[in-house]
């Protein structure tokens, strides 16, 4: 670790050196509009050379006002700034070789009243507005209930869905990270805004791919990108304390508790955030139980209570941006899980029922900080460290048994476990980019680093009845499990601009990771007594220690053409790998694998034609190939459980995995129509399966690590959105296929003398949802159905074809009735067909809340919900592999009701606006007229 500091600390100070500074000279600063105290987005920047006013330099401000315009040299100069209703602004200069970086500040323009005199419109504010590779949803056309977190507002957006462990996706994309006017908001954590922000202060939720710091600031696209969700905060909500609280109480001692106090500026915010509650509302995706169960006292795997407790900061100067974040998590969960399962068997199959009573206790503290430093217009620096420490406990008790064909008992088995244990880790990364002229030419360096370390103790007894050997297996056990890795990288890309519109990128990366694996198993602790069966020793049949040295070199080289409305870049990467794995203790011992040299090598592609801003058409397509695990190398994987044993393969081949996406976007203003279409395609050659050997005497199964070929999926995805001619109503469809093929090992033929065959399980899957809404002031209402289509076909085993519907009607309404009440009701049905085994029953959710709000500006609100109020909800689900189908059912929260006080303060002096529909201005909605005419001045009502 010394070594990788010192590194680290010589590499920054040779990089501040190394990118000295030029004698030309930048200008800098911000434009604001003086009435609002707003960023003027695109204004026009000019720099006129003294005494001529001949043009020097010139550029559009960017969204959040800020402009840098090209060096030049030194002298006197005429500084020009002109914005659409705004009056032009001149400001002179002197620039002098001795300050390299011209500050000139903020730079207030004054409205002309002249041109905006006649400025007074009305109109419907646009659901959807796509700009380029940026889809837009206005908040006010998607209402929600009073007092609702942002994740009701997500899952009104067209195309939004938000699954029951909280992922959420949009378009088909996987949403990873949320932020707030463009600055990180709690990191890498989703869930924390979804459960967290309140609706009410979003005026604009944007979807993007962001791009990866290195593409970012030096232009080339490395294939590197994240979809997010940047939410845009109310003008109104800006440059004061805003807060909401909650509190709430209901039957089945229910509670809920929490709250938000956020500050918000162009330039900075700082939010804290704390919760707690019994109703499996999750704050913190990266801790324990968080997520597993549905928000809102929906089911969900087990039940859960939770407090956390975060804070997180960010603040952007012309030189720097700085934020991080700290969050506290602590939940409980307490489950009790039913199952059943059907093992395909050829011509027969074996049959399991389990019971599972578990409790998990987990403590978590998680610290993340960023920081970029531009210290001069060429020149970019981006440090993130961070850090975690977790603690868990957990006990648990569980009832198995077995039966074969005719359903006669092969095993029954009892048993109970606990087991505590901590983790703790370091990570970091150090990046320096530096652009060497303005025609393209820049360098970067990087470095990063890593250190974790577990360590666990756990205790487990077991007894297995077996009835046709008619013996019976008693099994206590202590395991002592440690583990640490260790890792660190440094890589450099160069990048140059080789002929007209074309630039050449070469890059290089080595990377050296360390890990240790130990986990020492004392067998028969129910015979001797603590500390006799620590001092007999560790069962080294059972126990293992695994040390592996992971080295690998990546050099890449791609080329990218750049054109107006074109764009595509075409590369290939090469990876020299070579891992020695050190077994000490075991049943692997001195069965060591001599090193592993490898190369493999991930050609990659994309292309984009943009006809307009709003009419995009892209494709990808990205190839790598990776090493097989080194535990599947491993003769002997876990025989820890003589019911599952689990075995490697040395003679494994590293797999080839191909993904192509095409994806098509067009948004037409006028009618305020979008269309997405999104196809997609992977296959993987050499993957990896588990072949499966079952013993029919006693219910045990073997697994063996197998290369098959023939994997591979596709899906497609259409999108369609529209309002009507009056703007009140609007139409939403999404269209889902999915076609896909998975191979296994499969047994054939009797149970006794069944062979190992390979077989493919074919999926279809069609899905179609249609949303029809109708806002006006006084209510909204949204009308939704849905068919889901599933077959599953096997090429050896008919008893494990399946075909089902799933059909979806539901509906919800917000109602604002006068003396500020509102109410608000939602309604979904499921029908289900083609299941078996009683998973064909009917469901009917129902959930109802009525609220009042109060004080002056409507502050307080106390709101009376019903969650589930015809007590039909289920957490019964069904899910089926290449060999086995299984129902599981959980314990839920049932239904119950809740009381809640909301309160909601801030120092803004005016009333909080909501987001319960009507009309709105563009003064209210900034951005909104940017979307038709890039720097103009937004229209007001």
């Amino acid at each position: 670790m010394k070594k990788v500091s010192a590194f680290m600390v010589l590499m920054l100070l040779c990089t501040i050196s190394i990118f000295a500074q030029n004698k030309l000279i930048s200008v800098s600063g911000r434009v604001m509009e003086s009435d609002s105290e707003e960023p003027a987005a695109q204004a026009t920047v000019q720099l006129l050379s003294l005494p001529d006013s001949t043009y020097a330099a010139g550029v559009a401000s960017s969204d959040k006002g800020w402009f840098t315009l090209p060096k030049v040299k030194a002298g006197k100069y005429l500084l020009k700034v002109s914005f659409i209703g705004f009056r032009t602004k001149f400001l002179p200069i002197q620039l002098t070789d001795n300050v390299s970086d011209k500050q000139v500040g903020n730079i207030s323009l004054e409205p002309d009243a002249v041109m905006l005199k006649e400025a007074v419109v009305t109109a419907e504010v646009p659901p959807v507005i796509v700009k380029g590779d940026t889809t837009e949803y206005s908040a006010a056309a998607y209402p929600v209930p009073e007092g609702a977190m942002l994740e009701e507002l997500v899952k009104k957006i067209p195309g939004a869905e938000v699954s029951d462990d909280g992922k959420i996706t949009i378009n088909g994309k996987e949403i990873k990270k949320i932020m707030v006017d463009g600055k990180e908001f709690f990191s890498d954590d989703p869930k924390v805004s979804m459960k967290n922000l309140p609706a009410n202060i979003v005026d604009k939720v944007k979807s993007y791919d962001k791009k990866s710091d290195m593409a970012r600031i030096t232009g080339i696209d490395d294939g590197n990108e994240e979809s997010v969700l940047d939410l845009t905060v109310k003008k109104g909500m800006k440059n004061g304390i805003i807060s909401n609280l909650i509190a709430g109480y209901g039957n089945k001692d229910r509670y809920e508790g929490g709250g938000m106090v956020s500050r918000f500026k162009d330039d900075s915010n700082i939010s804290v955030i704390a919760s707690a509650n019994n109703t499996n509302n999750q704050g913190f995706s990266e801790f324990g139980d968080a997520g597993q169960g549905l928000g809102g006292g929906n089911a969900g795997s087990g039940i859960t209570t939770s407090q956390l407790l975060g804070v997180t900061y960010a603040k952007e100067t012309t030189k720097m941006q700085v934020g991080g974040n700290v969050q506290y998590g602590h939940s409980n969960n307490d489950a009790r899980r039913t199952s059943s399962s059907e093992t395909f068997l050829g011509e027969a199959s074996s049959f399991g029922q389990s019971t599972n009573l578990s409790n998990r206790d987990r403590h978590d503290l998680r610290i993340d900080f960023r920081m970029e430093w531009r210290p001069d217009t060429l020149t970019t620096i981006i440090f993130r460290p961070n850090g975690s420490y977790s603690q868990t406990e957990t006990s648990s008790s569980s009832w198995s048994r077995t039966d074969n064909n005719s359903h006669n008992p092969v095993n029954e088995r009892e048993s109970t476990s606990s087991s505590d244990g901590y983790n703790w880790s370091f990570n970091g990364s150090l990046m320096a980019f530096r652009r060497l002229n303005n025609k393209g030419r820049n360098l970067s360096l990087g470095a990063r680093f890593g250190y974790s370390d577990s360590e666990s103790d756990g205790y487990s007894d077991s007894q297995t009845q077996f009835f046709e050997l008619d013996s019976i297996s008693d099994i206590a056990r202590y395991t002592d499990r440690n583990s640490d890795s260790r890792n660190w990288s440094v890589s450099a890309s160069y990048t140059e601009p080789v002929f007209k519109n074309h630039f050449l990128q070469l890059r290089y990366e080595f990377a050296h990771r360390k890990q240790l694996s130990q986990s020492l198993v004392y067998d028969s602790i129910n015979k001797y007594p603590y500390p006799e069966y620590l001092e007999r020793g560790y069962d080294n049949d059972l126990s293992t220690r695994v040390e592996n040295f992971y080295d690998t070199h990546t050099a890449s080289l791609s080329i990218r053409g750049v054109y107006a409305k074109m764009f595509y870049d075409v590369g290939v990467g090469l990876t020299p790998q070579s891992s020695l794995s050190k077994t000490t203790i075991g049943p692997n011992y001195k069965k060591n694998l001599p090193e592993q040299n490898v190369l493999n090598w991930s050609p990659s592609m994309m292309f984009r034609y943009m006809f307009t801003k709003q009419h995009v058409l892209m494709f990808r397509y990205n190839g790598r190939s990776s090493t097989p695990n080194i535990e599947d190398l491993q003769d002997v994987i876990d025989i820890t459980d003589p019911m599952n044993l689990r075995y490697g393969n040395p003679n494994l081949k590293p797999s080839f995995n191909s993904n192509f996406n095409l994806n098509y976007r067009r948004f037409i203003p006028e009618a305020m129509r979008s269309y997405t279409l999104d196809v997609s395609y992977s296959n993987t050659l050499n993957s990896v399966a588990n072949k499966m050997t079952y013993d029919p005497q006693t219910g045990a199964r073997i697994y063996k690590k197998e290369n098959v070929n023939g994997n591979w999926r596709t899906q497609g995805f259409f999108n369609f959105n529209t309002p009507l001619k009056n703007q009140k109503f609007t139409i939403l469809s999404t269209s889902v296929v999915g076609y896909s093929d998975a191979v296994s090992y499969t047994s054939v033929g009797d149970v006794k003398k069944s062979e190992q065959e390979l077989s493919t399980t074919h999926s279809l899957d069609l899905r179609e949802r249609l949303v029809g809404r109708y806002r006006s002031e006084m209510f909204d209402v949204s009308l939704n159905g849905s068919v889901n289509y599933n077959l599953v076909r096997n090429s050896k085993q008919e008893n494990s074809n399946r075909e089902t519907f799933d059909y979806y009607v539901g509906g919800s309404t917000n109602v604002n009735l006068p003396w500020q009440v509102a109410i608000s009701t939602d309604v979904n049905c499921r029908f289900k067909n083609g299941y078996t085994g009683g998973l064909n029953n009917n469901e009917v959710m129902w959930n109802a809340q009525i609220s009042k709000s109060f004080l002056k500006n409507n502050a307080a609100t106390l709101r009376f919900k019903i969650y589930d109020i015809l007590k039909q909800q289920s957490s019964l689900t069904r899910s089926i592999s290449e060999t086995m189908m299984s129902d599981t059912e959980y314990n839920t929260l049932g239904s119950y009701f809740m009381v809640h006080f909301v309160y909601r303060f801030n120092t803004l002096g005016g009333k909080m606006a909501n987001n319960r529909g009507g009309k709105r201005g563009y003064d209210g909605n900034r951005g909104g007229g940017h979307g038709f005419g890039g720097g103009m001045r937004p229209m007001r009502y």
